[in-house]
């Protein structure tokens, strides 16, 4: 299931509202489309109160986030890897690619499932090695 959750728009300070959990969040743009898919893991020392905004941040390497990153939404999960690879395989498997954000960043893509609809499965898929 993807995050349905509320965009969040990126204000200076909202870091201090951010848990400082494990989890993962997508980094979006005015119009709402996902431009990133990331994760706060183990090694942070905040977990997401500090993976948020350095996305947000003017001297961050991503050309796309630097250009276009307006919002943000996350979800704490102790799970986080399982959960950041099945949030980049629905993408991917909606769009036909990851987003462009992870596509532009130095960070490796993990390998990637397959999702597959079919039916009987209510439109939620199941996921495939």
């Amino acid at each position: 299931m993807p995050l349905n959750k509320p965009w969040t728009p990126y204000r200076p300070g909202d870091e201090r509202a951010l848990p400082g959990n494990l989890g993962v969040y997508e980094i979006g743009d005015d119009a709402g489309n996902v431009l990133y898919v990331g994760y706060a893991g183990g090694r942070t020392r905040f977990g997401l109160r500090e993976t948020i905004p350095a996305c947000f941040d003017a001297m961050n390497p991503n050309p796309v986030l630097r250009a276009r990153a307006r919002a943000y939404r996350y979800e704490v999960n102790q799970m986080y890897m399982t959960r950041w690879i099945d949030l980049l395989t629905r993408h991917r498997d909606a769009h036909g690619r990851p987003p462009e954000g992870n596509e532009a960043s130095s960070e490796p893509l993990p390998r990637l499932g397959r999702l597959i609809r079919g039916p009987g499965d209510g439109g939620r898929g199941s996921a495939m090695p």
